[in-house]
């Protein structure tokens, strides 16, 4: 019993310690909820503010047009909206402008107007089946954006139609569905949306009926472009830290108007999400808000995090003896687990060795016993069996950089070439694609590039001006697997006869190749030189 007191009493400390911990922190949660809702409301009072004052630049354009009626010119209309954009006004708004309302037949009418206000010689575009027209006629402050817009009859529209007719039937400011503005002429495009207000006619006469009961002369309209109203109204005057989701949801559809930079990778974690709706010129908007950047708990629920500490401090006393007696008994075992795996990793290691030195002093004794039966004076054997020693070296040297598993041809074939012909081996071709060569065929080819290398220099004037010295491989397909197809082509102006007879050196790649690597050596001698060809299979 007497050993269970102490785990009695870490168990009643920790569940009073962690209940007064949630107790705390659920509080600490409910005011940064209340926190971050106020933040939300703030970044939703931008946008409908920023919305608003930009409707009311429409109203402010419409009631210049009502002052000035009959004499507006494009001097007076760029001077007001002017003004605004240097006031700063113009914050999401790509420019302010009107649309005359005209009979379709009349065209003609704004491409004068076009030419007269921005000596500009541009038809009303696209075509279109509606009784009427909307070209924009003026469009401020004119840019390459609003240039691009000049002329563009919006009626022709569908969705612009909707809200001219919506404005036109309630004498207000209307705002469309999401749309792409004709203005979107550059790669980095936003989603974007128009208001319009109706410009009534004031004489009996003019104007055009839209909607069978008031004639109108046109409507002063404002497109917008999502992204930067949005980015306007949450970084003006001060940043608000939250990022949104603004989407159109007039149709019963939602149609997509804009998204903050990271939105989509922070929902899925963010804590907390409010969601508003509000009205923008007769559509109703849906507003998600989440917090911008994740919380940093460590220091944002410090109190919580410290009562929770304390309360854990005698139990995590416990925790940390355990674990330490476990871990030394774990670590005991990993040391003597290595320590047997090392050891049979030794014993493997010197069976390997042994192996190869074996088969080494074997490839050794035999060279020996072949050179010594060609050699005619003990120099001669002495030049010959320290040179094939030093083919074998090289490869041996390249197997072992490459831990003993695979040697490039291309490296062995150059290294024997430098070893016989010095800086003149620069001067000889070789081409052919990576090919990787085993144990095996690294010690055989070696010996054989050395034995061909030699007899090049004793035989052959290959650096001579007309002469031609070059080495090409490939590897192609074969009954199993892939073949090596090497030539070797030595051409000088000398006249080289085909031997009557093959010395050592002959037998020696003959036995390397056929023998050792299950392949074969060819030899043409021609009138100006030999073309050896060796195929070996590649394993």
């Amino acid at each position: 019993m007497k050993r269970h007191i102490p785990l009695l009493v870490f168990v009643i400390s920790a569940a009073i310690g962690l209940s007064l911990t949630y107790i705390i922190l659920e509080r600490e949660r409910a005011v940064e909820r209340r926190e971050f809702e106020i933040r939300a409301e703030e970044a939703v009072d931008r946008i409908r503010g920023r919305t608003e004052q930009n409707f009311s630049l429409i109203a402010a354009t419409h009631s210049f047009f009502e002052a000035d009626r009959g004499s507006i010119s494009r001097p007076k209309f760029q001077s007001f909206a002017l003004g605004l954009f240097l006031k700063g006004h113009l914050s999401g708004m790509q420019g302010i402008g009107f649309a005359a309302l005209m009979q379709t037949g009349r065209e003609e009418e704004a491409s004068q107007l076009l030419q007269r206000n921005y000596e500009l010689e541009r038809e009303v575009w696209p075509a279109t089946d509606q009784a009427y027209r909307t070209p924009i006629v003026l469009l401020e402050p004119l840019d390459l954006r609003n240039k691009a817009a000049l002329g563009f009859d919006m009626f022709a529209d569908e969705t612009r139609r909707k809200a001219m007719m919506a404005s036109a039937d309630n004498l207000a400011v209307r705002a469309s569905a999401p749309v792409m503005l004709v203005q979107e002429i550059t790669n980095e495009k936003q989603t974007g949306f128009l208001a319009y207000l109706p410009l009534l006619a004031e004489e009996e006469g003019s104007g055009e009926p839209l909607n069978g009961e008031e004639r109108i002369e046109g409507f002063v309209y404002a497109p917008f472009r999502a992204g930067d109203l949005h980015k306007a109204a949450l970084t003006s005057p001060t940043p608000v830290p939250v990022l949104v989701n603004t989407t159109d949801v007039s149709d019963g559809a939602a149609e997509h108007l804009y998204t903050s930079e990271g939105y989509e990778e922070r929902a899925g974690e963010a804590e907390y999400l409010v969601t508003r709706q509000i009205e923008v010129g007769g559509r109703v908007w849906e507003i998600s808000v989440i917090e911008a950047a994740p919380k940093d708990y460590a220091f944002l629920y410090w109190r919580t995090f410290m009562l929770g500490s304390v309360s854990l401090l005698f139990s995590a006393a416990f925790a940390v003896s355990i674990r330490s007696r476990l871990r030394a008994r774990e670590a005991n075992q990993r040391l003597k687990e290595m320590s047997e795996k090392t050891i049979q990793e030794k014993d493997l290691m010197l069976q390997e060795m042994k192996h190869r030195i074996k088969n080494s002093i074997a490839r050794i004794l035999a060279i020996a016993r072949q050179t010594a039966g060609a050699s005619e004076s003990l120099e001669e054997f002495n030049d010959s069996f320290s040179s094939r020693l030093q083919a074998m070296a090289n490869a041996q040297d390249l197997l072992t950089r490459s831990r003993w598993s695979k040697a490039d041809l291309k490296a062995l074939l150059l290294q024997e070439l430098e070893q016989v012909f010095g800086e003149g081996a620069k001067g000889i071709k070789l081409a052919g694609p990576v090919v990787q060569l085993n144990e095996t065929g690294t010690h055989a080819l070696g010996l054989v590039f050395h034995e061909l290398a030699t007899n090049a220099m004793k035989y052959s004037d290959v650096f001579a001006e007309d002469g031609r010295f070059e080495v090409i491989w490939k590897v192609v397909p074969a009954k199993k697997g892939m073949q090596l197809e090497l030539d070797w082509v030595e051409e000088t102006g000398n006249v080289v006869e085909a031997p009557k007879s093959f010395g050592f050196g002959s037998r020696l790649m003959e036995a390397l190749v056929a023998g050792e690597m299950n392949g074969k050596i060819d030899r043409q001698f021609t009138a100006k030189g030999v073309a050896i060809r060796i195929s070996v299979p590649l394993v």
